[in-house]
């Protein structure tokens, strides 16, 4: 079942990232450990596609389990060379965003994780190896220009109904939150849904007033 759930999450049909599958995904980990290793391999195989929209969709499923989910993830990353499986992927130069995403992620879990000293000293490694490699964001020619005209892409119908289920995962884990404990609104996965509502509502405002 895992198989299939990962699958539906890195699909290359889908626009962008399976927010609700993520989440599900999520709790299953949390639940079972058996089966956050099976997850954590089909990931594994998914960044070895040559489809990059697949391994930015893998990567960002990685991240939302790093987020959310205890240690039993934390370990089976470090201890199943996932993390030496990415930094062969940005050392081969591959697309500039699938590198970008690796870069980051790495850089930000060395230091989430307390560096050479911590429980799980792989991922400060692996940082390492990436500055021992030279590999760094290059940005290519002309990307400032690009970026600035591709700030807010015009919206498909398949982006406008990804972005309702957005609305309605976000909508339903506020319903379920009690209202007396705020720290559940700090929770990183809501935190990451509302930025990805905000950068729709963005896109939304600009599309209409480019319109009008």
């Amino acid at each position: 079942m895992v198989n299939s759930m990962v699958e539906r999450a890195t699909s290359d049909m889908l626009i962008g990232p399976d927010w609700a599958m993520n989440i599900e995904i999520c709790d299953i980990c949390n639940r079972d450990p058996i089966q956050a290793k099976d997850i954590i391999k089909g990931i594994k195989k998914k960044l070895g596609s040559r489809n990059s929209k697949v391994q930015l969709l893998a990567l960002t499923l990685l991240e939302t389990m790093i987020k959310n989910c205890g240690d039993i993830v934390h370990m089976n990353v470090a201890e199943k060379d996932l993390l030496h499986e990415m930094v062969k992927i940005a050392k081969k130069k591959p697309d500039f965003h699938v590198k970008e995403k690796i870069l980051t992620l790495i850089d930000t879990w060395q230091e989430a994780f307390d560096g050479p000293r911590a429980r799980y000293p792989q991922y400060y490694a692996a940082y390492q190896e990436l500055l021992r490699a030279g590999a760094v964001i290059e940005y290519p020619q002309g990307a400032a220009e690009s970026s600035v005209e591709s700030e807010f892409p015009t919206l498909s119908l398949t982006e406008i109904q990804n972005a309702r289920g957005i609305m309605d995962v976000l909508a339903e884990m506020l319903n379920a939150l009690d209202p007396s404990n705020k720290e559940g609104l700090r929770q990183e996965v809501i935190v990451d849904l509302v930025e990805q509502c905000r950068t729709y509502k963005q896109r939304v405002v600009h599309l209409v007033n480019s319109t009008s």
